[in-house]
């Protein structure tokens, strides 16, 4: 038997093949998904450290919040950006359009709302495609497993079989060879899911200890902001 991969796939029967194939495109979706979510991590990283540095010189400032309006605009790929806007936005609803301080409205309270809504928004969007490679971790070993037992239920059917060489051990080690194939195959695609899944949920974690602590900083600001306008507006 030729134990080359071209060697072993001639040798395979159709369950085996079809095992693999499974397997491969389960790969190959995984690795499509592990390019889209590094590119738009390593957009949200470098977008939100902008951000947040364009943010800190605003904030220093007491009573400038209303100048980060529309900030998260110019930095698209942020979700930190976004979190803060719209504290930013749900602020300014606190107060008319001169300036005076509306009426029974608890402006820390919607702020951290706002935020909370759009924090959640978020995360969700960070962890898109996760938990497809959740499963393709857990679910691709037993694929794997599952070619390998057609193959030796194979191979005792060959060895069985006195006209297919029945009785020899090379037909059973040839055959326990082919079904451990996809066995290997369906390791190798979990592992690879697997370091994917946990590199992601670590960037995702990252993010959201960065909105965490930047709107902590807004509702901070807020709460400055919002007693000294309407101690001006008293």
């Amino acid at each position: 038997m030729n134990f080359t991969v071209m060697g072993l796939w001639s040798e395979m029967g159709i369950v085996a093949r079809a095992v693999v194939i499974v397997l491969m495109a389960m790969s190959m979706y995984s690795l499509a998904i592990a390019v889209e979510r590094v590119l738009t991590f390593r957009r949200a990283r470098l977008a939100s450290s902008e951000f947040a540095k364009v943010l800190a010189g605003l904030l220093v400032r007491p009573g400038n919040l209303a100048a980060a309006r529309g900030i998260e605009e110019k930095f698209p790929g942020s979700p930190v950006a976004r979190v803060a806007g719209a504290g930013v936005a749900e602020f300014d609803k606190a107060f008319d359009a001169a300036g005076a301080p509306v009426v029974s409205y608890d402006i820390v309270d919607a702020v951290v709302r706002a935020m909370e809504r759009i924090r959640e928004r978020e995360l969700a969007n960070l962890k898109r495609g996760l938990p497809l490679l959740a499963t393709v971790s857990s679910s691709a070993p037993f694929v794997g497993l599952f070619g390998t037992v057609g193959g030796i239920i194979t191979a005792f059917q060959k060895l069985a079989d006195p006209a297919k060489g029945g009785g020899g051990i090379g037909t059973v080690s040839a055959g326990i060879a082919e079904a451990l194939v996809t066995t290997a195959v369906g390791l190798g695609v979990a592992i690879l899911a697997v370091w994917f899944y946990n590199f992601f949920n670590a960037r995702v974690d990252e993010l959201t200890v960065d909105m965490d602590e930047t709107a902590s900083e807004v509702v901070d600001t807020v709460i400055k902001d919002g007693r000294a306008q309407r101690g001006a507006g008293a």
